[in-house]
This record gives C-alpha cells, structure tokens and sequence, in this order.
C-alpha cells in the first residue's frame, strides 16, 4: 500500500500504516527531512572545541563538530577518501583532528582535509597541494543554531531560517536566549515511530494520568489553550501552569528576569515541523530533537535548560532526576504505544474535539506535505 493511497485527509486519525509502513517512511525521508530545516540535537552535547558528536537522521550520518572558536559545523560523517565513517560514538578530538579509521585521511575541525598519507604512493611526496586540499575537506551542511538547537538544511534549499523561525523567536522573547544555560542532555532510543513521539509531546491530556508527580491534577490541562504561530509552528500554552500543589510551590528557582509577572505561572509548548519539541516555564526551556532511524525506530536528543544555575550540586541532580524521569515515563508509553497504534484496526481510533487539537494539527500538517510529493 502506497502512502499516496493509504492516508487520506478526511479528518479522522492517520491510520495504523502510517507508523509502521517503510514505504511511507522513506517517502517522509524524501519529503520531510530532506526539504525543510530539522533539527539534529543540541549544541550542549558538544560543549568545548574538538567534541564531535556523531549522530543519524533519516538515512544520514553526519557529525557535529564544536570547533576552536566555539562556534558548530555539521557535516556528513564520511571520509572524502573512499567514504568511510569517520566517527561512531561522541568523543573529544586529539590534537584537533578528525582521523579516519581506514587510511588514517584527518581532516581539521573546521573541515579542512588535513593529511592524506603517501597520497601519491611516493615517500617523497607524500601530500597533495593546496589546491587538490581545497577539494577534498569534508562536506559541510547548511546549519543554524537557534536557543542552542542545531538545525540542518540538507539539501540547502529550504526558506530563509530567521523568517521562518521569527514566530516562535519572537514569542519566547521573555524567555530569552540569552540566559539560558545547559543543565543536561541524555540519548534515549525510542521504539517507536518519531510522529507518535512528537504527538504525545502535544498532548496535554496526558499529564495527570502518565506524570502525575507534575501535581496539580488536571486544573492546569483544564486551561490549555491551543496557539497555532505559523502553519509549521503550533502547540499549547497552560497559562495557569500544571495547577495547584506543583513542585514549585515547593522550591524557589531562578526564573527568566525578563519574564512578566503575568506570565509566571505559563507553560508553553511547541513543535516546530517536523521533528523539534520545545517547552518553556518560568525557570526551565527543555528540547527533544526527534530523529528517525526507521518507521518504527526513533533516537532522541532530550535537553534541559535553566535561566540561572541550581543553587547546589544536590539541586542540580535533583532537576535532573526529575525530567528524565518524566522523559523515561514517556518512552515506556510511547514503546508500547507503537504496538498497539500500528495495528489496522487503529484506525478506528478518535480524535477528542475537545484535547486533541494539537496532535490533530501536527497530523494534518505531515499530511499536507506528504501530498503534494
């Protein structure tokens, strides 16, 4: 079954397929991840010049590289040579230097080919010119770093990136960029598809039920509000946050200094189409970069923020504990979700008027741009 015939638009829930199929993951590959701006991870996963970390999207391997003067390349993880891998797990660079596990070819952090040895079979001449250098350095993607999220262009030809990020950029001013620090990132591998995984992310429904040490029972839900910034920029917002009794009624955090008294209590989220996941409180920014590996295989770059460091390292491990806690909760639904929703018979699943607006959205969204290719 073809995705151009198997999905429709009707307005009821993507059926079982679209989870499962391989067929539609690689025309998602082709369509969506190869088109638009994606998010890969996040720059605190590289935190000093000569950390490489090396990850897969969507068919590609690439690398993300903190180079000398602390700014972020991405590259393809293939050696101009004969094309081998050049990285497969994180790691700090030796002597700033990428070196190639096959011929030993290293490039420099910021791409350039470095050294080829005995390039021209010849003891004496061992090296190619400047010129046959220039052409060889490692092939760089397109790539923006946005609230520490690094984004990639593959084919380099998607819409200006402030333009269409400007929504959402210019919605989070109060929370601003510039105070966020890095709390802590981890790797999770999810078995299941990446649309189940950016869905539950929009769906407020759940919190009580699958969080319920957020507190607050289902007052702050009870409040969502659904915000649509741009046609590949939706989530929600609690304006009354989780509700009464939450964890911050306990404790005293630094919040965002330029965030207004009225809006202290807001939680707002967002997906960013088609794989980036942000949330926002007063004293908190966490970021899922969601990244395919198969219709039912997703890895996930999960990364917590704060506006002013813990007071204490207890507090910090604290904070730590407590998110990915709430993550961990979340990726044992989401395993056995893929299951149960990848069955033909989900299709006669519905669709709550009432709470689902958001993963509502983000399935018309993917099914608008998966019919037009």
């Amino acid at each position: 079954m073809t995705p151009s015939t198997s999905i429709t638009t009707d307005g009821l829930p993507l059926p079982g397929t679209a989870f499962i199929d391989e067929d539609i993951y690689s025309k998602e590959r082709r369509v969506l991840f190869n088109k638009k701006w994606i998010s890969i991870t996040v720059g605190q996963v590289v935190p000093e010049p000569g950390d490489v970390f090396p990850c897969t999207i969507a068919g590609l391997a690439l690398l993300v590289v903190r180079d000398r003067d602390h700014s972020i390349h991405v590259y393809y993880n293939m050696c101009r040579h004969r094309g081998a891998l050049l990285v497969d797990q994180a790691c700090k660079t030796k002597s700033g230097l990428i070196t190639c596990p096959y011929h030993a070819w290293s490039f420099k952090l910021n791409g350039d080919l470095f050294r080829a040895p005995y390039f021209f079979k010849d003891e004496e001449n061992t090296q190619p010119d400047e010129v046959t250098r220039a052409g060889l350095g490692l092939i760089k993607l397109r790539s923006v770093v946005w609230r520490d999220i690094v984004f990639v262009d593959v084919n380099g030809k998607a819409d200006d990136f402030e333009n269409f990020i400007q929504p959402i950029d210019e919605r989070l001013q109060d929370w601003s960029a510039a105070e966020i620090q890095s709390l802590a990132s981890r790797e999770y591998r999810i078995n299941a598809n990446w649309k189940l995984a950016a869905e539950n992310f929009l769906d407020g429904y759940h919190l009580p039920k699958v969080h319920p040490q957020l507190g607050g029972g289902m007052a702050g839900a009870l409040l969502a509000e659904d915000l649509v910034l741009s046609e590949e920029i939706f989530g929600f917002v609690m304006p009354g946050g989780y509700g009464p009794g939450t964890r911050r009624d306990e404790e005293e955090t630094a919040v965002f200094k330029s965030l207004p008294a009225e809006k202290l209590l807001y939680i707002e989220v967002y997906c960013i189409f088609p794989n980036t996941l942000i949330l926002v409180e007063c004293d908190f920014q966490q970021v899922i970069t969601l990244r395919p590996q198969g219709a039912g295989i997703t890895h996930e770059t999960f990364a917590d923020y704060v506006p002013g460091q813990p007071s204490s390292e207890e507090e910090k491990m604290e904070m730590i504990a407590f998110s990915q806690g709430v993550n961990d909760q979340d990726e044992t639904l989401l395993n056995r979700l893929q299951l149960s929703r990848s069955m033909d018979i989900a299709d006669k699943t519905h669709m709550s008027s009432a709470w689902d607006q958001s993963p509502a959205r983000f399935q018309q969204t993917w099914l608008r741009h998966m019919s037009k290719s």
